[in-house]
């Protein structure tokens, strides 16, 4: 499964494409956390309540899949359910 992580906003306004990867290239134990990650993103994306908090905050967009996947917004929030899961997405070999 393909992941893209980009990444929009701050100060600058910036916007940048900061990961991209497919499970199927990483080893079993990788994989596995992403796809927990994945699962708990969408988990808290569909209690919603977690919006942004500053206009100054990041912004990441995560693409699922290849093509028109599945699109997940998680705001660079620490106190949000996503901050967590969004980690394991940006580092899935760690």
């Amino acid at each position: 499964m393909r992941v893209r992580i980009e990444r929009t906003g701050g100060f600058a306004g910036i916007e940048e494409a900061v990961g991209e990867y497919d499970t199927d290239d990483l080893p079993e134990q990788e994989a596995a956390k992403v796809y927990e990650a994945l699962s708990a993103i969408d988990a808290a994306t569909a209690e919603g309540g977690y919006g942004e908090v500053g206009a100054d905050l990041m912004t990441y967009r995560i693409t699922v899949g290849n093509g028109a996947g599945r699109v997940y917004t998680v705001s660079d929030d620490p106190s949000s359910k996503a901050a967590d899961p969004l980690a394991v997405l940006l580092r899935p070999s760690a």
